[in-house]
Parts: C-alpha cells; sequence; structure tokens
C-alpha cells in the first residue's frame, strides 16, 4: 500500500457527519474489557489529537496532495475542542465532554457515577495545544498552575516506582483530591510541550526531566511496565515515547546510548508485529536502521489497543496494587485511525531515515 492510500484510508475513517454517536471531525474509538466482555464506542478527544499530531510532524516529508488532506483532517477536528475544555484560567483539556455524564460514554453504569468524571489531565492539554497552536499567552496560563499539581506539593505519591517519589515532577491528572500519579509516557508528551513552548525550565521542570532520565538509565519499565506507565503499560509504546521525546529535544541526550540499547534489546525478542513496527520507529527516530516484516501489520489495527484506563491505578493500598495490573480492573482503548497513521508514520520513516 502507497502512503497516500493510506492516508486516505485514514481520513475515511473520520466523521463527516453529525447523525451518529460521534460528532463530525473526530476519530472513532472504542474502550474494550475482553474479560467482562465489554465493546463501547468512545468518543474521547485523546486519541483524534493524536492523529493530528503525529502528521502535523510528518508535514516536512509529505506530498502537496498529502499536506492538503491532513489540513482538511486537521480543521474539520479542531471546532471539537470546545466539547473538551474545562476552566479557562489554565486552559485545560479532558479526554472526554465536560458535560454531566458524559464520562464513560455508552456505557450504562459508570457514566451515571459523577465520582467516576475524570479530571483534567496533561496529557490531553498538552497534546491539545500544540495541536491547535495555541499562542504562547494561553499555554502560559497552564504553566503557572501546574506545580500546584506537582509531587510533595500537597502530598506524596503511593505508588509506582519508590525511587521515584523523591521528584516534584507533575502528576498525569489536575484533580485537586486525585492522588499523585506519575506516568513517564505522560511526562513525555509534556515535556515535548515545554520544549515546544521554549518555557524556562522551573525546579519542577528539571524533576520530570530527572524522573524521565532515571527511568531509561535504571531501565525501570524492564522491572514493571505498568509502574512507569499505568495509562500506557505497553513496553514498545513507552520506548516509543522516550524515543519521540530524544530525537526531538534534547532533555535526555545524556541517556540516549542507553536507551537505544534497550530498544534493540527489546526489538530483538519481541513477536507482535505492530510491537516490532512501533520499535523499528522508535529506532528509526533515534538513527539506528533495522528491518520487520510489513506483511501482517495492517490486520492488527483493529485490535491493537494503545491506551489504557486502570480502575485502580491510583490507588495506594498494597493489595489493591497487586490486583491493579490485572487486565480485569482495566479498560483497553483501540482507535484504528491512530494505530493507520503509526504505520504510516513507519512507512515515511523507512523512507527518509
Amino acid at each position: 500500500m502507497l502512503p497516500i492510500e493510506l492516508l486516505t484510508k485514514i481520513r475515511d475513517l473520520q466523521i463527516n457527519s453529525q447523525h451518529s454517536f460521534f460528532y463530525k471531525g473526530l476519530f472513532p474509538s472504542s474502550r474494550v474489557n475482553t474479560v467482562l466482555g465489554l465493546n463501547r464506542p468512545d468518543d474521547n478527544i485523546f486519541f483524534s489529537l493524536s492523529v493530528i499530531y503525529v502528521l502535523q510532524g510528518l508535514v516536512g516529508v509529505l506530498t502537496e496532495e498529502e499536506k492538503v488532506m491532513v489540513k482538511e483532517m486537521e480543521a474539520a477536528l479542531l471546532p471539537n475542542l470546545r466539547y473538551y475544555t474545562n476552566k479557562p484560567e489554565r486552559n485545560s483539556y479532558n479526554f472526554w465532554q465536560k458535560s454531566k455524564g458524559k464520562h464513560f460514554p455508552n456505557g450504562h453504569v459508570l457514566n451515571k457515577w459523577s465520582k467516576f468524571q475524570l479530571p483534567d489531565d496533561i496529557d490531553t492539554t498538552s497534546l491539545a495545544q500544540m495541536v491547535v497552536g495555541a499562542s504562547y499567552q494561553d499555554a502560559l496560563k497552564t504553566k503557572r498552575i501546574l506545580p500546584h499539581y506537582a509531587n510533595l506539593y500537597r502530598c506524596r505519591i503511593k505508588n509506582g516506582h519508590k525511587q521515584l517519589s523523591k521528584y516534584k515532577a507533575y502528576s498525569t491528572w489536575f484533580g485537586k483530591d486525585m492522588p499523585i500519579e506519575f506516568d513517564v509516557c505522560v511526562l513525555c508528551n509534556y515535556l515535548l510541550w515545554l520544549h515546544r513552548y521554549g518555557f524556562e525550565v522551573n525546579e519542577n521542570d528539571q524533576d520530570c526531566i530527572s524522573l524521565v532520565v532515571e527511568t531509561i538509565d535504571e531501565s525501570l519499565y524492564f522491572q514493571s511496565a505498568f509502574r512507569s506507565s499505568p495509562e500506557y503499560p505497553k513496553i514498545e509504546i513507552i520506548l516509543y515515547h522516550l524515543a519521540r521525546l530524544a530525537s526531538i529535544t534534547p532533555f535526555v541526550d545524556a541517556v540516549k546510548a542507553k536507551l537505544i540499547q534497550d530498544i534493540l534489546l527489546v526489538y530483538d525478542h519481541v513477536e507482535h508485529p505492530y510491537a516490532q513496527m512501533l520499535l523499528q520507529s522508535a529506532l528509526l527516530k533515534l538513527g539506528v536502521k533495522r528491518n520487520v516484516n510489513r506483511q501482517s501489520i495492517l490486520q492488527y489495527v483493529d485490535t491493537y489497543w494503545w491506551f489504557t484506563a486502570g480502575l485502580l491505578s491510583v490507588y495506594s493500598n498494597t493489595q489493591v496494587q497487586r490486583v491493579a495490573p490485572k487486565s480485569m480492573f482495566h479498560f483497553r482503548f483501540v482507535c484504528p485511525a491512530f494505530n493507520y497513521v503509526l504505520v504510516f508514520e513507519n512507512m515515511l520513516l523507512n523512507k527518509t531515515k
């Protein structure tokens, strides 16, 4: 399949009518729990932002026809962001729509309880502001409020890797009553945002960087992918995020060689074709070439999950922490358009690197 054919397929997955569960301009996704037999259409903004973020990063190597298609997809998506914004004084965004009952969309139980409504998060906010091209001043509003949601500001993190609890890094969540949670992939996206806007690195930012550097230096994701990244607990996804950060910013230059070594280690043993493709993309971003079997990759785009909502991941009780990684307590999120975008990116990286 040619890149233009794949991009056309991605565009065709974007909703072009409001006569559906999804708003016009969104890329459909679903949340799945195979243990409980659940599969629900999900109208989160996160995946749609992720699709456009990756495509925007490839504009420099696209044909004119492909650039036009990306601009059209971007224009169709952006009007939806108003449904996912929360407090204008901090310009933050939510994974789901903020209106009452819009969390766990298309569900039957959890969306009836306000206690299950997620607070805004740094991950979605960082992607949204980069995709929409928020002004420096608008982004600065967010930057100024972030220290209020850092570890050790009001409480100490009680889960994750214990050796990282010393860092005054940012929690994933803006929620005042939400426990502190570190996620190395979320912090990678935050640091991409920090680099994009050129903000001065403060104490909390430096601790975010130090946390990511120590995670790589000690290969903590090999101890537990879930403790390193409760939202993205797959080793290939963690390494992809770290490689993307290393390829765009200087923040982890000191451990870039170690990161490459770890990616190669996983690459040599991984069996899942889609996971191997992601690792190849990570290596290509870092200037290392490896071959990948592309024959069967596309058959996984409808099932490969990228993101998970762990219902127990923020709790510190020892017994709860033991069962928190179990699939029964997770909703896995699948977005075919985003999975196609990662294949599209891989094709272009193979052509240009």
